[in-house]
């Protein structure tokens, strides 16, 4: 074996133990959650589905091409790319349209106004939508790429939920893990952690097939609600890698 194969070979083991590694998660999180692994996250990702404990979402549609329709609450955006949709369904008949695009332009902020603040200085990231079915208030999303540069990054590092009457969830991205601590790569994202109001509710972990964590305190609304940022994030990291 050449000598100079051996840096690939060992960074090469690295990767893939980090495969299996969880992220790094505050302890009151990771006391009062349980670790739930990503199935369907592998493989072929037409009519995917996606599922985590007591959640699974409908087959994935995913639009391939760079200028794509998509229709958000009855608008139609002639400029959506790679734009993603599906259902979210719960515990007890819960469930949760969700529809997003990896590439928008500001006229979709007509919706509501929460995030034109951000959206102003935000061009390179995901904006997604997600509208419970029972009624509740509907959530736009905004994340920002591993790679982008942007004024959103100074205010929440990766990304920012907010619905209609204000109320908001931090989205930060994390580069540690809990074991292979030795191992970091500083353009890449391993998971995403979710706050309100200082206080960890959930997080996904994106490396491998994935994997997640939600308060168990959390009202049924709220696990929806976080569960559907979680599929965001899941299927939002496919997209960027594909």
């Amino acid at each position: 074996m050449k000598l100079k194969s051996i840096p690939f070979l060992v960074a090469f083991a690295l990767i893939t133990s980090c495969s299996t590694s969880n992220i790094v998660v505050s302890e009151n999180l990771r006391q009062n959650s349980d670790v739930m692994e990503v199935k369907g996250n592998a493989g072929i990702l037409i009519n995917q589905k996606i599922s985590f404990g007591d959640f699974h979402t409908s087959p994935v549609k995913r639009g391939w091409t760079n200028r794509t329709e998509l229709n958000v609450l009855g608008i139609k955006y002639e400029k959506a790319k790679q734009p993603i949709e599906f259902t979210l369904f719960g515990l007890n008949g819960s469930s949760a349209d969700i529809v997003g695009s990896s590439k928008y332009d500001n006229n979709m902020f007509k919706l509501f106004k929460g995030l034109e603040n951000y959206a102003n200085s935000f061009f390179n990231g995901y904006f997604g939508v997600i509208i419970p079915k029972n009624g509740g208030p509907v959530w736009e999303v905004l994340i920002e790429n591993d790679s982008s540069n942007t004024a959103l990054k100074s205010n929440t590092d990766n990304g920012v939920a907010m619905d209609e009457a204000g109320n908001s969830i931090e989205i930060k991205g994390t580069k540690h893990l809990a074991e292979n601590k030795f191992f970091t790569d500083d353009s890449k994202t391993f998971g995403y952690e979710l706050w309100r109001k200082g206080e960890s509710i959930g997080a996904v972990s994106v490396l491998g097939n994935g994997k997640v964590w939600i308060k168990n305190s959390l009202s049924p609304q709220d696990k929806l609600i976080v569960a559907s940022l979680c599929s965001i994030l899941i299927s939002k990291q496919n997209i960027s890698q594909n």
